[in-house]
């Protein structure tokens, strides 16, 4: 947290999932939603010590600001909080309780309750025990000036191991990359750098107005005043620190505002422990959670984009995939823009110059942050062309691949132009194979046949999509299942079946193993599973003569035609793709 402001005057907090800013303009919360949104909330931003100036007195005021930015601090982590809360979990009864009685305000009760728990806690933990043992050294006759060292010490021990032992969480180590993000933000913003990803990610992370460097301060400071005030009781020893409280934060408040602005070599040996400090409490942030910050902050100080040129995106888009090990960096940042502003490649080169509107620009990079994680580019646009036909497709159904594209050759060179014939694509995914089929072959008939609803779905997409509600139709069975207790018969069984053996899946690309569908993978111990089943099933719903196709993997080519042979097929060919790897079994039924 960054108590100050200035264009040094920005400061901010790390918020769950999000960053709070405070600017010139206005306080402004920026969160990630779990849709991966970046939303905002406003805020009046004048400090509490100009709504009212007899707050404003030097010495005094910090603690009135560290107040209200704990005030500010819990609001804004409500706000972010809300995002991820379940929809479906129950209020408690005494929240219902609360909101009976109180209504609007039982918010602000339960905030206020949370800070004055917050703040007993902390003086419990950094004030009340701290005292309590050092007063075990007192029995040792050492001085008042010893005692409030000890004292001192404990406290700073205490601070560190809670620190150390809290960053361990899953959760609040995201909080403290957050807290990164604001600092190397800022740091950028106070150099007067354009607010750019790569910009803000070579930036410093440990800031000298850290609210953690003002942590380190008040244990400073409280040593030297607690030392006026001897070493009474421990009844009379807390109430002094807890009634200097002010007196502590104040000096520290002015400490800090002063490290803030000088950059002399008192202040920099000041500042040393406190920014070693925020090696605990800040975290290197990901590339997302710096958009995050720097649409926090843009948000705070009002700072429009201005638009960019078609190159600037393409550049900044390539430099960012190309630094996440993406060898089709410009091809991928090329297809992903072209989309959003409907132009081609071609346009894209002739027309570098053309600036793209801002909102455009933010489609675009949030494309290149799904493809920066490895997200294949056709699930990205939710489009694909196979066979020289548009395919609808997303998460859930196979990429069709060029490879592919063999077995639906094979297969037409089985069916005259205007032979009618009855064929079923079984296990569908999109529908690509039976619906490229269809289109070059007009008098057929397909049966596109898969398990699981988002295939059903963008079968039906794209059978729509490429007008065959006529000559193509979605079955949901598994496997062969439906069709025999119907007692259908096909002229022509084609499939893609998965074929991966098991053990291979976790050795897939990230673009494949992360995001495309394992049940449209994953083919068993030996990857054999589904030909297995699928030929054993044919045998009741593929009509003599009738013919069985299949893609396999590169090493499964003999091992598809032995089990075809066993079940009665001939004529059975096991043909290469174009890497000279087996690629496709059909056969005919006797």
């Amino acid at each position: 947290m960054i108590l100050l402001m200035r264009r040094c005057d920005v400061g901010g907090q790390a918020v769950i999932e999000g960053v709070m800013m405070r600017g010139s303009k206005s306080l402004a919360t920026a969160v990630r939603t779990p849709n991966g949104k970046i939303e905002i909330d406003f805020k009046d931003n004048r400090p509490v010590t100009k709504k009212y100036p007899f707050l404003n007195i030097p010495f005094l005021r910090g603690f009135f600001v560290l107040i209200e930015s704990m005030k500010v601090g819990m609001e804004s982590l409500n706000y972010s909080a809300t995002f991820l809360e379940d929809e479906n979990e129950e209020p408690s009864k005494f929240e219902k309780w609360l909101e009976n009685k109180l209504g609007k305000s039982a918010n602000d009760v339960l905030m206020g309750i949370t800070m004055f728990i917050s703040f007993i806690f902390a003086i419990g933990l950094f004030v009340a025990l701290p005292t309590g043992i050092a007063s075990f050294f007192k029995e040792t006759g050492i001085s008042n000036i010893m005692l409030h060292l000890i004292e001192a010490g404990i406290r700073i021990t205490i601070l560190l191991l809670y620190m150390f032992f809290i960053s361990k969480l899953s959760d609040i180590y995201r909080v403290f990359q957050y807290h990164g993000a604001e600092h190397k933000t800022i740091f950028c913003y106070e150099a007067m750098e354009e607010l750019t990803v790569e910009n803000v990610r070579k930036q410093p992370r440990l800031h000298p107005r850290c609210g953690t460097n003002f942590l380190f301060l008040v244990m400073l400071v409280s040593i030297i005043v607690f030392s006026f005030t001897g070493w009474g009781g421990i009844v009379e020893r807390l109430l002094f620190r807890i009634v200097l409280i002010p007196v502590v934060t104040g000096i520290s408040y002015e400490l800090i505002k002063w490290l803030g602005k000088d950059d002399g070599l008192l202040s920099k040996i000041i500042a040393y422990p406190g920014l070693k400090l925020q090696l605990l409490t800040t975290k290197e942030p990901d590339d997302s959670q710096i958009e995050v910050a720097i649409a926090s902050l843009k948000a705070a100080e009002g700072i429009k984009d201005p638009n960019k040129s078609i190159e600037e995106l393409i550049n900044a888009g390539a430099s960012t995939l190309k630094e996440s090990g993406i060898d089709t960096a410009r091809l991928d940042t090329e297809l992903l823009l072209g989309n959003i502003i409907e132009e081609s490649r071609i346009y894209l080169i002739t027309h570098k110059e053309e600036e793209v509107s801002a909102d455009k620009a933010e489609r675009y990079f949030k494309f290149i942050e799904k493809r920066r994680n490895k997200m294949p580019v056709k699930y990205i646009l939710n489009k694909c062309e196979f066979m020289g036909i548009d395919y609808h497709v997303e998460e859930g159904v196979l990429i069709p691949r060029d490879d592919t594209e063999i077995l639906v050759d094979e297969v037409l060179k089985s069916i005259g132009e205007n032979e009618e014939k009855q064929v079923c694509d079984l296990c569908c995914g999109s529908g690509a194979i039976g619906i490229a089929l269809a289109h070059y072959r007009q008098n057929i008939k397909v049966d596109l046949i898969d398990y699981y609803p988002i295939p059903e779905k963008v079968s039906l997409i794209n059978i729509k999509k490429n007008k065959m509600e006529d000559r193509a139709a979605f079955i949901k069975s598994d496997l062969l299942e439906k069709p025999i207790e119907d007692k259908k018969m096909y002229d022509i069984i084609v499939s893609n079946p998965p074929y991966i053996e098991a053990e291979e899946i976790d050795k897939l690309m990230d673009d494949v193993k992360n995001y495309e569908p394992h049940t449209a993978l994953d083919g068993g111990t030996d990857g054999l599973d589904f030909y297995r089943k699928i030929i054993d099933q044919s045998q009741y719903v593929l009509k003599q003569s009738g013919i069985l196709a299949f893609e396999i993997g590169y090493n499964q080519g003999e091992a598809v035609k032995l089990l075809m042979e066993e079940h009665n097929f001939e004529d059975i060919k096991v043909i290469k793709d174009f890497a000279s790897l087996d690629r496709i079994v059909i056969g005919i039924r006797i």
